[in-house]
């Protein structure tokens, strides 16, 4: 398997930035079954690129008494920045019930990180990479959500293991991050037994999946998002 870099996924509209980085099954099948594969309703087109991690763990994260064992500089991880389209709006306000009334003003940010190993597999090795990426995103997205919350905004990321909301009220309903990769990015995914398995169109099962969510308007989530990623320039 080659070595990971930062690299840019083929697209039409960027997200520049000032100085450019280094290149619940029920919900799942009301996405699956009625999703919208618009592409307008993509703002920011799939990118990959590293992130500077800050060394202090937030403090949201802290609260969470999560054992955030990577102690990692960066991330570097693919992302784009959708809005949410009409097909899912129900589903997300059974996931997040402080949004109800304002699903129309969604914007739903997938993230993928390659991983060396593929996570179908059940090896030791693999599930503790899990882990890595996991708490990867963990530092990544509670620093984007507490960026946002400090502008006024509502912001959260789920659990990539449960599908639940971290920092706001849960819903009766879970989110499912390959399913929503389907609806947003049309990425195909197969049947494993019991679950869908994320198939990524470069990286195949080479990649872990996780999301974030706000109703910050897209030219505030697209700054953060670019000074996070000059953050320690």
């Amino acid at each position: 398997m080659p070595s990971i870099t930062a690299t840019t996924i083929s697209y039409s509209k960027t997200l520049e930035c000032d100085e450019h980085p280094t290149k619940d099954y029920a919900v799942a099948t009301e996405i699956k079954s009625r999703r919208d594969l618009s592409r307008e309703k993509i703002l920011v087109e799939p990118r990959v690129v590293t992130f500077p991690l800050q060394p202090q763990l937030p403090k949201s994260l802290d609260d969470l008494q999560v054992d955030i064992t990577t102690d990692n500089s960066a991330v570097i991880l693919q992302y784009s920045v959708h809005v949410c389209p009409r097909s899912m709006r129900r589903e997300m306000g059974l996931v997040f019930p402080d949004i109800v009334g304002e699903e129309s003003r969604l914007l739903i940010i997938p993230t993928f990180q390659r991983t060396l190993s593929s996570m179908i597999s059940y090896e030791v090795e693999t599930q503790a990479e899990k882990d890595v990426k996991l708490h990867l995103f963990y530092r990544w997205g509670t620093e984007l959500v507490d960026r946002l919350h400090a502008q006024g905004h509502w912001a959260d990321i789920t659990d990539p293991m449960s599908g639940m909301a971290l920092f706001t009220s849960c819903g009766p309903s879970l989110y499912p991050d390959v399913e929503g990769a389907e609806a947003l990015l049309r990425y195909t995914p197969f049947n494993l037994g019991s679950c869908f398995v994320m198939s990524h169109p470069q990286w195949g099962t080479h990649v872990y999946p996780a999301t974030a969510f706000t109703l910050a308007p897209a030219e505030v989530v697209t700054r953060t998002l670019c000074e996070m990623q000059n953050s320690l320039q």
